[in-house]
């Protein structure tokens, strides 16, 4: 992605752009299960992950500019959505590239990740290519440097249960050499159960839960592990955790 480029303007009750955003929430944990495998990677699978985001010096004043750009390094908590500013603002004061970025799920434009070269995501990028002609959609992919599927299709990326496996038999490994790591917390209160629950890894919330993991546990917010599990909707995570009683 060339940096200096993605930064656009759309009318806020634009009806192809708003059924394009909610079609990037509603698919977002799918966006995020793959972003949260390169956590265990020593080389990322992702070439590209980013998520657009509104952004405004005052949204309180309807004649305000609106910009929509990109962060990068995504994470999220099960509310909030955080990166870094990928973009420089064309006319934005209040940020600037490089700027931490915190903003709930429900505020999200849109995301996109690459793996092998093939784009995912990217639903109101697709709905802006469908407005260009030939030349102005090569001009435009140019500028991003990636090959876009046709305008009229969205790529999903699928979860992945080879790597689900091999994580759940390394951290079934991890806790038969040290079993305290089951009941390890991390920063803000999450245990190992939360994190899995979070990045929906059915496998790895058994394996937990078979070493007697505690579904109980709260962490700083008073979350449990089926709260995390929720906020991004997996249900076979949540199955297992009411299962053993969560």
């Amino acid at each position: 992605m060339n940096h200096s480029n993605p930064v656009t303007y759309h009318l806020g009750n634009d009806p192809q752009m708003l059924r394009a955003s909610k079609a990037a929430r509603d698919s977002f944990r799918r966006f995020f299960n793959c972003v949260s495998q390169d956590f265990n990677r020593i080389v990322p699978a992702c070439e590209l992950s980013c998520v657009k985001v509104p952004f405004c010096d005052d949204f309180s004043d309807p004649d305000s500019d609106l910009e929509h750009m990109w962060i990068e390094q995504v994470d999220f908590d099960g509310i909030h959505v955080t990166g870094v500013l990928l973009n420089a603002p064309n006319k934005l004061r209040s940020v600037t590239e490089g700027d931490d970025v915190e903003i709930p799920l429900p505020q999200l434009d849109d995301w996109l990740c690459v793996i092998d070269g093939v784009v995912y995501g990217g639903f109101t990028v697709q709905v802006i290519r469908s407005r260009m002609d030939a030349v102005e959609r090569q001009r435009h992919d140019e500028a991003w440097e990636l090959d876009f599927p046709p305008p009229e299709s969205v790529n999903i990326p699928e979860t992945s249960d080879a790597f689900e496996t091999t994580i759940a038999t390394v951290l079934a490994q991890q806790i038969a050499t040290d079993p305290a790591t089951v009941h390890e917390v991390f920063d803000g209160g999450r245990t190992l159960l939360h994190m899995v629950s979070l990045f929906g890894r059915v496998k790895s919330v058994n394996v937990l839960l078979e070493n007697h993991a505690n579904v109980h546990a709260t962490c700083d917010r008073g979350w449990t592990a089926f709260d995390y599990a929720r906020s991004l909707g997996w249900t076979d995570v949540m199955e297992s955790l009411k299962q053993a009683g969560g």
